[in-house]
């Protein structure tokens, strides 16, 4: 299934990849937090939140992604 990654640590950082097996997740960062897509809304398959950084060419590829893994690369506040 496509992942949306991004970083606690930079705002504007993100990326897709394909994610098939518990390795694939284990082999991205060594603490990752994994949730449900939340910038779909999921009944009406709307995209939700724009933030800077985000190019448009991306949008479906957002659309398309069925979770979120945070990479926890540096505490937050």
């Amino acid at each position: 299934m496509l992942a949306l990654i991004t970083k606690a640590s930079d705002d504007f950082w993100y990326q897709f990849k394909e994610i098939n097996t518990i390795s694939d997740l284990f082999n991205i960062y060594s603490s990752v937090v994994v949730e449900k897509n939340e910038y779909i809304n999921w009944s009406k398959n709307e995209f939700l939140e724009f933030w800077d950084g985000i190019q448009e060419k991306d949008i479906p590829y957002f659309k398309k992604a069925k979770c979120h893994i945070i990479i926890y690369d540096s505490y937050l506040e």
